[in-house]
């Protein structure tokens, strides 16, 4: 294809920003500071995002990881004004970004003055939430729609690390069917783009798988990482925060050691202070929920009562009782598939639906993949970890009853699935042992090359 003259780029350029001018000026006369500012800010955060997108791409070595990087952030902005859409037109602002934006449009002109009072000591989730709101408006103003594209900035950056794990933990994994799969999935593109709880969990789960990696490979910073990323969750979702530090703790216990003094000194130091960790994050948790008595039934009937209000409301269905026979098979059927097709009363649920489909199909096709999960679970510790967490949140959230709720709520265990349907594929050399420091994997007897894992 012939390339295109510069004068005639040059008069595009000039063309669109002329038009965008007029637009502005029209907006900034007839509209609120939700559309011209939004139209002021935005083009800022895409900016800010495509020059960290140039950075993070200048080490990387993969041919196909820049299209999929530029195309998933368009994509993400795509979807974000579809979910800004839905909450404010379609459905008139009835949604939990109005809440945050309320308070933050307000509160954000006093944190301006300097009268800052960050009191999150004792607040539940969403009065956080409010907080972390109002620290973002107190940037760009009291705009909802920019607000949107921050929160979903967020999101694309917790892709980001949880691909940059992946790549850690299992860099013989298949890296551009995860990289497909976590950038471009539908659910990825639209749940996690609003002001809201989903879009900052889904950056902290991100900073944790993140830290995982790096501490079950021994690279620097991994402790630092995994605080961040437990500080993160805890402040809107303490229970997400245990059960991601559990299932690093788990891993842990079956991390192997090499049969060497310093691997056993590594694993039980790390036994302790992931330990600790879980201990004052349940702590958290208990009060966020409300409970006095920590204990398993507690617990339980906590998350249970808290489940039956999912319940109310559009969208809702009737889950299996975990006691059932057949409850935990299809408490993941529902977690992974559900809605079905025929069980979809609009679009979202539809692509909701069609979705599940194409998960089970990724997986039925992929069974030699997943074939080898149990091979790989003693040998990485990250698999473990990412295991361990999917089932412990499906099991924990088994009762939630509502389709919206669940779509929102799956987002933060998909990229873990991801991960499953991208194990390596079945081949003559060794699928995945723990790498070392040095970057290289011991090959066990048979195998026909050593299994190099990138440092990026």
């Amino acid at each position: 294809m012939p390339a295109i003259p510069g004068r005639w780029l040059t008069i595009l350029g000039a063309g669109v920003g002329v038009a965008y001018a007029l637009v502005w000026s029209w907006a900034l006369s007839s509209q609120t500071y939700n559309i011209y500012g939004a139209m002021a800010i935005i083009p800022i955060i895409v900016a800010i995002n495509l020059l960290l997108i140039a950075r993070v791409l200048r080490s990387a070595t993969e041919p196909w990881l820049p299209w999929v990087l530029i195309v998933g952030f368009f994509l993400k902005m795509v979807g974000t004004f579809a979910r800004y859409y839905v909450a404010y037109v379609v459905y008139s602002g009835s949604a939990d970004a109005e809440r945050y934006n309320v308070y933050a449009s307000y509160q954000h002109q006093v944190w301006r003055r300097g009268d800052i009072v960050w009191d999150a000591a004792g607040k539940q989730g969403t009065q956080v939430m409010e907080l972390i709101t109002t620290a973002v408006y107190t940037f760009i103003g009291g705009s909802p729609l920019a607000g949107f594209f921050v929160f979903a900035s967020f999101a694309f950056w917790g892709s980001y690390l949880l691909y940059r794990a992946f790549c850690i933990a299992v860099p013989n994994a298949d890296l551009k069917r995860y990289a497909l799969l976590i950038f471009l999935m539908p659910s990825m593109l639209y749940w996690p783009s609003s002001i809201g709880k989903e879009s900052w969990l889904f950056l902290f789960v991100g900073v944790t798988a993140y830290g995982a990696a790096r501490h079950f490979t021994e690279r620097g910073g991994a402790m630092w990482l995994l605080a961040l990323g437990g500080l993160g969750m805890g402040l809107v979702r303490p229970h997400v925060a245990v059960l991601m530090v559990a299932a690093i703790f788990v891993a842990q216990l079956f991390r192997p050691t090499g049969g060497t003094a310093s691997g056993i000194l590594r694993k039980l130091g790390g036994i302790v202070v992931l330990g600790v960790a879980a201990l004052i994050l349940v702590r958290s948790s208990a009060q966020f929920l409300g409970i006095d008595d920590i204990s398993a039934q507690a617990v339980t009937e906590t998350i249970d009562y808290r489940s039956d209000l999912t319940g109310q409301g559009g969208s809702e269905f009737t889950p299996v009782p975990l006691t059932d026979f057949f409850g935990i098979p299809m408490a993941f059927i529902t977690w992974l598939f559900r809605p079905f097709p025929f069980e979809a009363s609009n679009f979202q649920m539809l692509v909701q639906s069609l979705e599940g489909v194409l998960i089970l199909a990724l997986a039925v096709l992929g069974w030699r993949r997943l074939k080898q999960l149990p091979r790989l679970l003693i040998r990485n510790p990250f698999v473990v970890f990412a295991v361990v967490f999917f089932v412990a949140y499906v099991l924990a959230f088994a009762g939630f009853g509502n389709f919206g709720i669940l779509a929102r709520q799956r987002v933060l265990i998909l990229p873990f699935v991801f991960m499953l349907l991208s194990l390596p594929k079945p081949v003559s050399t060794v699928l995945d042992n723990l790498p070392t420091r040095s970057g290289t994997a011991r090959s066990l007897p048979g195998a026909t090359q050593p299994l190099v894992m990138s440092r990026r």
